[in-house]
């Protein structure tokens, strides 16, 4: 019966061992090489086939710039997201103005950039940055993918719910 409980007391601390230990390797998180990628292929891609594309995820972050009367400033990051490997990378940044309602009649500063600054289909206002990025906000924010996720966003971050 000693042996029983020799054997049983080894294997629960061999289980106990193993369960809690890393047997496995984890690669820290570096940045993704974006230039490696094309980027408006891959939003293309995802745009013309029937099933998105599970190689990248293209996703949007916000923060709260500045709150006047009438609209909100905001700094919108589009990130490119390698699902196989976890690296990230960001590829376009740009400042926004969100009007509370559609046509309202907003006064803002332009910051000069090499982009286009265009009205979203929801109103926002692409003002600029004045940090560089790999591509234009504008051109990107055109892919369905790229919208919904700034809409969502936006939505999130100013604690509203629009649709479009």
């Amino acid at each position: 019966m000693k042996n029983l409980k020799k054997i049983a007391v080894l294997a629960l601390l061999l289980i106990g061992f193993f369960a809690f230990s890393k047997a496995e390797k984890t690669t820290s998180k570096t940045s993704l090489n974006i230039d490696a990628i094309n980027i408006v292929k891959a939003l293309s891609n995802q745009e013309l086939e029937c099933r998105p594309t599970s190689n990248f995820l293209f996703y949007v972050e916000a923060t709260l710039v500045k709150k006047s009367r009438g609209s909100s400033t905001v700094n919108a990051t589009i990130f490119v997201l390698d699902r196989v490997s976890g690296q990230y990378n960001s590829v376009a940044n740009e400042n926004i103005v969100v009007p509370f309602h559609k046509e309202s009649v907003l006064q803002y500063d332009i910051v000069k950039s090499n982009c286009n600054k265009i009205t979203l289909a929801n109103g926002d206002k692409i003002i600029g940055s004045t940090q560089p990025a790999a591509y234009c906000f504008s051109d990107l924010i055109k892919y369905e993918v790229v919208f919904n996720s700034y809409n969502s966003a936006i939505n999130k971050l100013l604690h509203i719910n629009r649709t479009l």
